[in-house]
């Protein structure tokens, strides 16, 4: 897109751009058609500079080519849900002198440790759809658990967990040990209980693995039950 095109040039002749990113779609090639938008990260070397270039570079959300821009703070400080967006993808240009590779490299990983959390989550939630009394609650904490066990699994490996669109083609070109997706979704169409029993033992064995038995002994005496021993 000659558009695109134009304004990359121009920002890369501009020494007060620290760096380009490309996010969504086109920024991993994956995913492209012929309507989908240019999402440009502009991260410049001075927070000063940010008022002064929104009014040269006016974006809005959902234009064709989306200008957003960030100071090198703003960057590093990309609030948890928008992170994924730099996952697998590289900047279009890099002047920071290893800063902004430093820097998605932290914004896309994460302390495996961390996963104690959603997999308490996950616990939480299927011992709600085991336990419940309400068909319809149990169903919808069954399908609500599976969001909490992707979190676990992904932060379990060092990595975060990808938009819904994306969590196909990451389990495929970025394979864990785990891999069954099609039990999760059978778990969120159907709540089968056989489906979550078994999701729970590899969830288990993932989390002794990791080091995060005590998360799994601290659900007793219901583990065994969870387990479907």
């Amino acid at each position: 897109m000659a558009e695109f095109s134009t304004l990359v040039d121009e920002l890369s002749a501009d020494d007060n751009v620290a760096g380009l990113i490309l996010g969504g779609s086109r920024g991993r090639g994956v995913y492209v058609r012929e309507e989908s938008d240019w999402d440009l990260y502009v991260v410049l070397h001075d927070s000063a500079d940010l008022a002064e270039y929104a009014t040269r570079f006016p974006s809005r959300h959902g234009a064709r080519v989306e200008v957003i821009l960030r100071s090198r703070s703003g960057l590093a400080g990309e609030p948890a849900w928008n992170r994924y967006t730099f996952c697998h993808v590289e900047p279009l240009l890099d002047r920071s002198d290893g800063w902004l590779t430093d820097t998605l490299r932290a914004l896309t990983t994460v302390d495996p440790a961390s996963a104690a959390e959603p997999l308490d989550g996950y616990i939480n939630l299927y011992v709600r759809a085991l336990k419940g009394t309400d068909e319809s609650g149990r169903m919808f904490d069954a399908a609500e658990s599976v969001w909490w066990f992707l979190e676990f699994v992904l932060a379990g490996h060092g990595r975060l967990r990808p938009y819904n669109k994306w969590l196909r083609w990451e389990l495929e070109h970025h394979p864990l040990t785990w891999n069954d997706l099609p039990r999760l979704e059978r778990i969120v169409r159907t709540g089968e209980l056989a489906d979550q029993q078994a999701l729970f033992r590899g969830a288990e064995a993932l989390a002794r693995e990791r080091y995060l038995g005590a998360v799994i002994d601290s659900w007793e005496p219901d583990v065994a039950r969870l387990r479907g021993d």
